[in-house]
């Protein structure tokens, strides 16, 4: 056994190239698993950081709870960590003037200080961020808002000591303390009164940026933070408790059974929103944080949790079967070459089990080298990707890390070895049941099949010559041969095809940004902006483009087969109100960006065109169909919300207006809007048109808001002045500076796609070397058979056309089943993914066209190399070497 088993280390030196080819395929599976698992394992920590910066660093919050019941809650058992606040009270910080009341008819009494104390786990999990400063340590300490700094007198500065009149605010008709809006940053009323109670003086410490989703109210109240640990807390106040859970497992059953210990009733469950988000609560509330718990699978959302599993485990499963299929090729293609070998051995008394053996022995020996080196490649590979990255300085990947999973390469390295292994049980028992006399009569792997040869019409045909019928002849004479040369194309084709499906999935639904620097709006009167400020807007420098923004809401006559049926079981309540074969609808809207806003629709456009003048004579509107929504059972959609085609007619009016319905035209539909890159949240079917369809259908021709692009690289003071001009002359106008925002986004947009087109990459380089390795092989153990035709009178050209025809046939026949193959993978994967994520799944022709194109060029490139090696090669040397 010693003696038969000891010859693999001396068939492994002296064939030195070919087992560098073997290596060189192990050492290729085990680069792709590790590549793919530290870019998983590096985008699931972007995305988990992403969550928590929207979202809180925490799992699972209980709002609205007395302060008795804090310590209760904060001490449970299955709570890991848990972050407190509750509100301090109100202070003005000015008040408002006559002026801005008549000016802006919505004004709040006052400008309000929210003064809330947050202990240090609070500010870690609501992610409180800084513009400068420090966080508050003290119950003296306190961090404002950018925003509210203008508003004191004098301004203050960090360090300075302010003094707060802390009080409630109180509705003036009946005395009554209003009650405040969940954390009491949204919402007030226009004859509230402010009843001061205690005064209190803060150093300040820190300046808070300005929050991510800035509601209607930012104007008026102002968050401010102080430090309190919450050591007391007062029973007749709500408190705000959100916590980590020890375990992530079963959370929802974890609340409610503390929920149940507590005694509590009339408590709402939900999932919680973004940071800032305006929401309403009455009762006690219990919010998880879905968004952050559905990244380790463990959102209260169970078939959103099933479905990403099972996603997961398909793709694992493609990835494991892919690198079985690249060792399989590469040990196939060694035994066949070997058979003769192994008959011998055979002769003299070798046992099968002992020529198993021999062959698994050397699956081991090379899986030693191999895999390591394919841990540092894939390792390396990865290094330069982000690497790369980090160079551009992008705010979406510049805070991607790397991660450098242990779990992953080892998990990488096992799989690597269980499918070298398994890979290695059907060619060692193909060696193992080498008849003697068949072996040494024969490789093999060269078969004559009986017959006539003329059954590939195509491959006979004169055009191609006779170079193109030895090709045909050679392909169907070595079948075994063929097979695996074109599994391994297939193999590539179908990871090609699957992962790049992957990546655009995770393109569509990271879309972000916004497309515009600064809005400009007008809540005065008159809600309108004159075309003087416009036309100023456009002229000031670092404007690039101006648009005027018109809106109108609108009653909509929806015929019921343009509804989309998947949207309407979403949305029943959009469409309650039947009219003959039509619903009635509110919540549609006619926008206008102004005519240059249709420019930046164009790229937009899924059908119809764009043409001024033609939807100036038809009324002609464009449909944006596309929204994005989370059902109640957690499956985050990409829908379409209705089915318009070019040429439809629809019946609207204003719902102001008592009069009858007109028509409008669709003339296009899109997916986005001109000024965004992402899809809408909202429940609402907007109509984008010219300024003269908007004033024909609304009898309006006034617009309260202007959007700005400007240039990134001019000063924004000169637009900056002009705006606080316009506030100080009319308390009406106010504006957001979205030009960090804007940059944020646009980096984001970058960043995402050299993160997709690097994990497309990586996925093409590991399938070309994979081609590469397969054919080079296949050509190389070839060099007999070549040197045989050189010998009877083929020349050198004669024999490189016929390898690229073969080449070709392969890659035809690869293309065919592996496109078919693929296709049908990315399919399952996305209807695996349907209860998590929901995206209108179409057929992936440019990954087909891409990847048989890509195919087909590494075959015949991989033919290169080894043809110019086999023609310096002589025949009596080519005729001596072994098959």
């Amino acid at each position: 056994m010693r003696k038969y088993t000891g010859l693999t280390e001396k068939y492994l030196l002296g064939q030195k190239k070919r087992s560098l080819l073997t290596i060189i395929g192990i050492m290729l599976s085990v680069t792709l698993l590790t590549a793919i698992g530290t870019l998983a394992m590096s985008y699931q920590d972007k995305l988990v950081r992403q969550a928590t910066q929207d979202y809180g660093d925490y799992e699972v919050s209980f709002n609205g709870v007395s302060g008795n019941d804090v310590p209760r809650i904060v001490n449970q058992a299955a709570i890991g960590s848990a972050g407190v606040i509750h509100r301090i009270g109100y202070a003005v910080v000015s008040q408002t003037s006559e002026k801005e009341k008549k000016e802006n008819p919505f004004a709040a009494p006052y400008r309000y200080l929210n003064v809330k104390g947050y202990d240090s786990q609070a500010m870690n999990k609501l992610q409180v961020q800084l513009e400068s400063g420090r966080l508050p340590q003290k119950p003296d300490e306190i961090i404002l808002s950018s925003w509210s700094l203008n508003y004191f007198n004098p301004k203050p500065e960090i360090g300075s000591k302010i003094t707060l009149n802390l009080g409630e605010r109180i509705e003036a008709s009946s005395g009554k303390v209003k009650s405040p809006n969940t954390i009491g940053d949204f919402g007030w009323d226009l004859d509230e009164k402010f009843q001061p109670h205690a005064k209190q003086q803060y150093t300040v410490v820190g300046i808070m940026k300005p929050a991510k989703n800035v509601t209607w109210s930012s104007t008026f109240i102002y968050s401010a933070i102080t430090y309190d640990d919450h050591q007391q807390t007062d029973p007749a106040k709500p408190y705000f408790i959100y916590a980590t859970m020890k375990s992530m497992d079963k959370i929802q059953d974890k609340s409610e059974a503390i929920v149940s210990s507590l005694g509590w009733s009339n408590v709402d469950q939900g999932s919680a929103q973004e940071l800032n988000r305006e929401s309403v609560i009455k009762n006690v509330r219990i919010e998880y944080n879905n968004e952050l718990l559905k990244l380790f699978g463990k959102s209260t959302y169970d078939n959103v949790n099933q479905s990403s599993l099972y996603a997961f485990i398909a793709i694992i499963l493609i990835i494991m079967g892919c690198t079985s299929a690249v060792i399989y090729n590469t040990f196939h293609i060694s035994v066949l070459e070997r058979i003769s070998q192994f008959g011998m051995l055979r002769c003299i008394g070798a046992t099968p089990a002992q020529i198993r053996k021999i062959v698994l022995k050397e699956a081991a020996m090379l899986s030693l080298i191999a895999i390591p080196v394919g841990l540092f490649t894939g390792t390396i590979l990865m290094k330069v990707l982000f690497y790369n990255i980090s160079l551009l300085t992008l705010g979406f990947l510049n805070g991607m890390h790397m991660v450098i999973s242990v779990p992953v390469l080892l998990a990488a390295a096992g799989l690597g070895l269980i499918t070298v292994y398994v890979s290695a049980l059907g060619p060692a028992k193909l060696a193992s049941s080498v008849s003697p006399l068949e072996a040494l009569k024969t490789s093999g792997s060269t078969v004559v099949e009986q017959g006539s040869f003329k059954r590939l019409s195509f491959a006979n045909s004169k055009w191609l010559g006779f170079e193109g019928r030895f090709a045909s002849r050679n392909i169907r004479r070595n079948k075994k041969r063929f097979r695996i040369t074109a599994f391994s194309m297939i193999i590539s084709i179908v990871m090609y095809i699957v992962f790049s499906g992957l990546a655009n999935i995770m393109g569509t639904t990271s879309a972000s940004g916004i497309n515009y620097s600064y809005s400009l709006d007008y809540q005065g009167g008159s809600r309108s902006i004159p075309n003087s400020v416009y036309n100023k807007l456009e002229s000031l420098e670092g404007v690039s483009q101006a648009y005027a923004f018109y809106n109108h809401q609108l009653q909509a006559l929806i015929p019921k087969e343009k509804v989309n049926p998947d949207y309407y079981q979403q949305q029943k309540g959009m469409y309650s109100v039947e009219k003959g074969n039509e619903y009635r609808t509110d919540n549609n809207y006619l926008v206008s960006y102004g005519i240059n806003g249709l420019q930046e629709l164009r790229p937009k456009l899924t059908s119809g065109s764009i043409d001024a003048s033609k939807m100036n004579d038809e009324n002609g509107v464009i449909v944006i169909q596309k929204i994005r929504m989370i059902t109640e059972q957690g499956t985050n959609m990409i829908i379409d919300q209705t089915r318009f085609k070019v040429g439809d007619k629809i019946q609207v009016r204003s719902m102001d207006s008592h009069g009858g319905f007109k028509t409008v035209t669709v003339v296009g539909t899109a997916e986005q809007g001109p000024l965004s890159g992402d899809y809408v949240e909202s429940a609402i079917i907007q109509m984008i048109t010219t300024p003269k369809v908007f004033e024909n259908v609304t009898g309006d021709n006034a617009y309260s808001r202007v959007f700005l692009q400007a240039n990134p690289d001019a000063s924004p003071k000169v637009i900056t002045d002009y705006f606080k001009s316009l506030v100080q002359k009319d308390a009406g106008y106010s504006y957001r500076d979205r030009v960090e925002e804007m940059k944020q986004d646009r980096n984001d947009a970058i960043t995402l796609n050299i993160f997709l087109y690097g994990f497309i990459g990586v996925i093409a380089a590991i399938a070309f070397l994979n081609i590469l390795n397969t054919v080079s092989t296949n050509l190389i153990l070839r060099t007999k058979e070549f040197a045989v035709l050189k010998a009877i009178g083929m020349t050198q050209k004669e024999i490189r056309k016929m390898v690229l025809l073969e080449g070709l046939f392969y890659g035809i026949f690869a293309t065919v089943y592996g496109s078919l193959l693929g296709t049908g993978l990315s399919y399952g994967i996305s209807y695996l993914m349907r209860n998590a994520l929901q995206v209108e799944w179409t057929l992936p022709w440019i990954s087909i066209l891409i990847g048989s194109l890509g195919a087909i060029a590494a075959t015949l490139i991989a033919s290169y190399w080894p043809l110019r090696r086999l023609s310096r090669i002589k025949i009596t040397d080519g005729l001596r070497g072994e098959n």
